[in-house]
């Protein structure tokens, strides 16, 4: 990988030069509070681009696979019915993407491209997108309570799946390409090459900020383990079930779920189009079958579902990685306290008591 320095002054010129090079730049706002959210670029809101804040509770996942999607139009015509395939080319650049959010992208390429059925909506989305990751290093503003991307081995820095890496050195930022992409962006005279010590540096400042973290899921890989082999019992699936309220929060600010359902609606007397939309496998119906039959009527059938998906090792050793970033955005959302920490350690408690009984 190629380092480079980039000056403290000139960091809003990278966006500058990505903008220039034909990319809509999507980048980390601050509303009111600690409210956070990614928006597009423009003359007006360059200036409050910002590089240290808490992660937008809304993951940039959506910039790849949206909410609401079309995926084709069918129109009744005097020649007869025209079905045409709607594809979004735009080339966008994230800026300041944090590494679990990375870690949560690269998941869903593994998802919608890793194996023999490629979806070729998600593969134009992900072709023209440019990921400049920010490592997190300031303890204060980049690291909320719930943040766990130790556990998961995703962060604070991302060690690949990125074009170009970011890290805030104090008085100047280390530039790292992780592609060709971003080593020819690395090209540009903006950049000043990097010594050994500001690579002992990063290390120092990645050593202390690891330090940092209030949630430290010890018992992570011994969870995965225990729902891997069918230790898990059933009165801990209901415990977390009964906490379920179905809001489907969990999912929707979750980086690496990847459920949706396809729906066709008219926009025209004589024109229907057909769209992807977001499911959540919190909602009731989500498993009912067509008859009306539902296998996973119960909400702890449907959290169990969930939660192994995340941690059975076939799910991991199927797609590369595990469904779970560390982000913690699950945990902030629930009102029932069910995010990911508490369930490992619920699922953890209940089935080192039970070997003890």
């Amino acid at each position: 990988m190629k380092a480079r320095i980039l000056e403290r002054p000139d960091c809003l010129k990278l966006v500058d030069l990505l903008r220039g090079r034909g990319y809509e730049v999507i980048a980390p706002f601050c509303g009111r509070g600690r409210d956070t959210y990614f928006d597009t670029v423009t003359d007006r809101n360059r200036d409050q681009v910002q590089i240290h804040l808490p992660n937008p509770c809304y993951p940039p996942k959506r910039f790849v696979f949206p909410p609401i999607e079309p995926l084709l139009q069918v129109q009744q015509t005097k020649m007869g019915v025209q079905i045409a395939p709607v594809y979004d080319d735009k080339r966008r650049a994230i800026f300041g993407i944090r590494s679990c959010d990375v870690a949560g992208i690269y998941h869903l390429d593994r998802f919608f491209l890793g194996r023999e059925f490629r979806d070729i909506y998600y593969e134009k989305h992900r072709q023209n997108l440019f990921l400049v990751n920010v490592v997190c290093t300031d303890p204060e503003r980049d690291l909320s309570d719930d943040c766990f991307c130790v556990c998961t081995d995703t962060g604070p820095a991302a060690r690949d799946h990125f074009d170009l890496q970011v890290m805030d050195l104090g008085d100047e930022f280390l530039v790292v390409a992780g592609t060709p992409a971003g080593e020819a962006l690395l090209a540009d005279p903006l950049f000043k090459p990097a010594r050994q010590e500001h690579i002992y540096r990063r290390r120092s400042i990645l050593e202390d900020v690891r330090k940092r973290f209030k949630t430290t899921t010890s018992w992570f890989s011994a969870t995965v383990r225990y729902v891997s082999q069918g230790a898990s019992l059933e009165q801990a699936w209901e415990e977390i079930g009964n906490r379920c309220v179905e809001c489907g929060g969990c999912t929707y600010v979750c980086p690496a779920c990847t459920c949706f359902t396809v729906s066709d609606r008219r926009v025209a007397p004589d024109e229907v189009e057909r769209v992807r939309i977001w499911d959540s496998c919190a909602f009731g119906g989500f498993t009912r079958m067509a008859g009306g039959f539902n296998p996973r009527r119960a909400r702890h059938d449907r959290r169990n579902r969930r939660f192994f998906r995340k941690l059975a090792h076939y799910f991991i050793q199927r797609e590369l990685s595990v469904a779970c970033v560390g982000c913690g955005r699950c945990a902030g959302v629930c009102h029932g306290d069910i995010g990911m920490p508490s369930v490992v350690e619920k699922i953890r408690r209940a089935t080192v008591e039970s070997s003890q009984a």
